[in-house]
Formats: C-alpha cells, structure tokens, sequence
C-alpha cells in the first residue's frame, strides 16, 4: 500500500523520537528521503543509514549499545529471524526499534510471527495504527525494553517540535489504541 502524503514516515519516526528521551544515534533501514527529512526537525542527532538489503549484516557490524533508535522503512526485515535479536543488541539498554508491519487486521498469520520475533527480545512491542489523508490505514510495531509508548511520551518534543503535518502527542497515545477483537487476536503476543 502506497501512502500519498508523510503520514507513515511521520509515524515512524516521531513516535519513537518522542518518546525516547535523549536519542543522538538513530540508524534508518530502508531508503527514505521522507524519513530523512522528518528526522531533520530533530535536533543533534546522528543518522546511520543502512540499506534492506545488507541490514543484518550492518546491524551486526554495529557496536553492541551504540544506537537509540532504529526505524526500518522495511517490514520484511521481520521475516528473519536474526533480525530482532541482532536489532536489540546494536540498541542500548534503553534503544527503541519503530518498524513498519503487517496488517494486524489482514494479514493475521504474518502479524502474528512478527509480533513473536520481536517478543523474543523485547520486553515492551506494541502495534501502532495510523491512516492517512486518503484513509489507507498501516501499522507500525514500537519495541523496547525501557520506554512504553504512552507512558513515556515527550510532551514538550511532541507538541512543540515544528513541522508535524499529522503528528502530535494525542495522535501518538491514540494510534496504540487497538478495537478488542485485535486485542484477543494478539492476547500474549502485544507486550505492554
């Protein structure tokens, strides 16, 4: 699904970059120039940018603790196993991933063993859901194992930063709000 305006590159990155509380070292997976641009309203930090294509590999060469975020524009990094495990140990203790996932509401089966890679390293994976101007709907997954998505937001960062088109700290608490049925359909697998 092609999203025609910034809403998913907003998403994210500005849930996780609001959320986590000093992020300097944030790696981005998947070309983007939309995910560039959006990381640019934050201030003071370095950007390692990583190809899909080479990502475990870069991941792995990556000192162990040294990075805050990653944001993968790339779903299909969840489909290897390494993936989460080689995610969680580039991240520092407090390191947040932000990852773009399947449709929790579609594609049940595939959400489900994204939701387990994840889950296998991270004590904190929530699904997040946003649409956009046309009303196509996407879902991200935030995971961590110190920061909690609403818990944890930046206030100050979220409302003040300029040149959120979509994003705002009401928006962030809202997109984690998921209808029952996905609630039951995950019970186990969400970690929150």
């Amino acid at each position: 699904m092609q999203n025609t305006d910034n809403t998913i590159y907003e998403m994210l990155v500005h849930i996780p970059m609001c959320i986590h509380a000093e992020p300097k070292q944030v790696a981005v997976i998947g070309e983007s120039k939309e995910i560039l641009d959006e990381l640019t309203k934050h201030k003071e930090i370095n950007i390692l940018k990583i190809s899909s294509d080479d990502a475990i590999a870069k991941l792995t060469d990556i000192q162990e603790n040294s990075l805050d975020i990653i944001i993968a524009n790339d779903k299909k990094m969840l489909n290897d196993p390494l993936f989460g495990g080689v995610a969680k140990r580039a991240l520092n203790s407090k390191g947040i991933l932000s990852i773009l996932a399947s449709s929790l509401a579609k594609d049940m089966s595939d959400a489900s063993q994204e939701l387990k890679t994840l889950g296998e390293h991270f004590r904190i994976v929530m699904p997040y859901g946003f649409a956009d101007s046309n009303n196509n709907y996407s879902y991200a997954y935030l995971a961590s194992s110190f920061y909690h998505p609403t818990a944890d937001i930046n206030l100050q960062r979220a409302d003040l930063t300029d040149g959120f088109n979509y994003y705002n700290s009401d928006i962030a608490v809202a997109s984690f709000v998921m209808p029952t049925y996905i609630r039951k359909q995950y019970l186990g697998l969400i970690k929150s």
